[in-house]
């Protein structure tokens, strides 16, 4: 009788969500940032550092925005000019730069090493493109 309910609570537990919106960097706007990852539907998972005066924000997109991948990476490239005008900010749904900015966050790299990193991010996704 007690196995059927066992089972149910270990898949529940298991089915617990990742975080969606990692901030990694100074906290000073960590809240408005992730604010605007929300208001914004076809955002499934982001990971954004924050470095200097410049911003990386490293976009997953729910399956079926994919498709539009350009498009909503350009709406959500001008929300961010409008909102930080004084930052420079980066954003990139391209799964490479996600994949990095996670390993970044992990690694928790040092500034000089972290600003290198995040050039090099950057080339890369002017590449790809």
């Amino acid at each position: 009788m007690m196995l059927p309910i066992v089972v149910c609570m270990a898949l529940l537990s298991g089915c617990t969500e990742k975080e969606k919106f990692i901030v990694y960097g100074p906290p000073q706007n960590e809240e408005e940032v992730e604010a605007v990852l929300k208001e914004e539907k076809f955002v499934e998972r982001t990971t954004v550092i924050q470095y200097d005066d410049k911003m990386l924000v490293a976009v997953q997109f729910k399956p079926w925005d994919k498709w539009k991948k350009a498009k909503l990476e350009k709406k959500l490239q001008k929300k961010f000019d409008e909102k930080y005008p004084n930052k420079e900010v980066f954003v990139s749904a391209d799964y490479k730069i996600f994949y990095e900015a996670n390993k970044i966050k992990k690694d928790q790299l040092e500034d000089n090493k972290l600003t290198d990193k995040i050039s090099e991010l950057k080339k890369l996704a002017q590449e790809e493109t």
